[in-house]
């Protein structure tokens, strides 16, 4: 599946109101951010292989040792990085698809969520890149969040139930954004981006050294000027080409900074739907905590699974008040999360 809704957390026309231009204008605006999520999601974790292998190619080929250094760091990209890369981005569709499967249920799309459960905790406990790794309570997490939606749409699939979606899955989706924002900051960001820095300064370097020690014989000499103009302006070449190259790996380090706060904006958003959706309280009751149990594939969950559902443990309707608060909720979502997808550009 490729989810086209992609932080739908709330039917748009339904936070947004009536059909006037400027709740068009914003219904148009949400559906533009989910494409970019998307988007950003594929672009950020494929180039986590892509970094690999440039950093590899700036090997200074000087030497047959060298270039079997090139060779070998070639070699690790596709045997590691590779697979990381595939990785990530599944990492990143567990919010994707959560968030799909809830605007789907906020629409009473039935086309929602199958994702591979059984393979989600398997997959979240193979990415390690360079001992960074989605630690166990946010694979735990992210399992639950597959868990309570999957038994959620397969059971239950009424949109009245759109509170107790948010209320339940928020404590894992906090949980699951912070690690997998904090993942993407250390292991791509931060070490990735920065080796491949490491990388262009060592390659220009060795043959900004060259250069330099023929001039260095030049200099003082009257003999062969045009000899000693023409290495200047190698050397002067060359350093422009490393700020350049430079140049390129903080745009992508800017990327980066812009899908981690993203993310993070998105579980804030998240998280004020939760308060909003349970009485604005930060503290989810033991009886509404019982309800959520109902949603998860568990032994402390068998008592209830069979229980009759549509007496639910809190009321699902949503009030005008409550809607108020939502459409501001949302409108300060878009406005924070515009600019930082529009900065995403590979």
């Amino acid at each position: 599946m490729r989810p086209k809704v992609i932080l739908a957390l709330i039917p748009i026309y339904f936070l947004l109101g009536s059909c006037k231009n400027d709740d068009l204008e914003g219904a148009k605006s949400f559906a533009t951010l989910s494409e970019s999520l998307a988007i950003a999601n594929k672009q950020i974790s494929a180039d986590i292989y892509a970094s690999c292998a440039r950093s590899a190619s700036w090997e200074a080929l000087g030497t047959s040792e060298s270039r079997e250094n090139m060779q070998k760091q070639l070699d690790v990209c596709d045997k590691e990085y590779r697979k990381n890369s595939q990785n990530t981005e599944i990492a990143g569709s567990v919010l994707v698809n959560y968030v799909a499967a809830v605007g789907n249920l906020a629409t009473t799309n039935e086309n929602g969520f199958t994702p591979k459960i059984e393979q989600i905790s398997e997959t979240l406990g193979n990415i390690d890149i360079n001992g960074q790794k989605i630690n166990g309570n946010a694979r735990q997490a992210g399992f639950q969040i597959v868990d309570f939606i999957t038994n959620f749409l397969v059971s239950d699939f009424r949109r009245r139930n759109l509170k107790l979606a948010i209320v339940c899955t928020d404590p894992a989706i906090q949980e699951y954004s912070t690690n997998l924002s904090n993942f993407i900051n250390s292991s791509y960001t931060d070490y990735l981006l920065n080796r491949e820095i490491k990388q262009i300064n060592e390659h220009f370097g060795f043959y900004i050294g060259q250069v330099n020690r023929r001039l260095t014989g030049l200099s003082g000499s009257k003999d062969n000027p045009q000899d000693f103009n023409t290495l200047q302006e190698r050397q002067t070449l060359l350093e422009e080409q490393e700020r350049a190259e430079i140049n390129k790996v903080i745009e992508r380090k800017k990327y980066g900074a812009a899908y981690i706060a993203t993310i993070r904006s998105t579980a804030d958003f998240h998280s004020e739907l939760k308060y909003i959706f349970n009485g604005n309280q930060k503290e989810t009751s033991p009886q509404k905590i019982q309800a959520c149990k109902k949603y998860r594939s568990n032994p402390e969950s068998q008592n209830v699974q069979n229980t009759d559902r549509q007496n639910d443990s809190w009321n699902q309707e949503i009030t005008i008040s409550e809607l108020k608060q939502a459409k501001k909720a949302t409108k300060k979502y878009i406005d924070r999360v515009t600019p930082l997808l529009q900065d995403i550009q590979y």
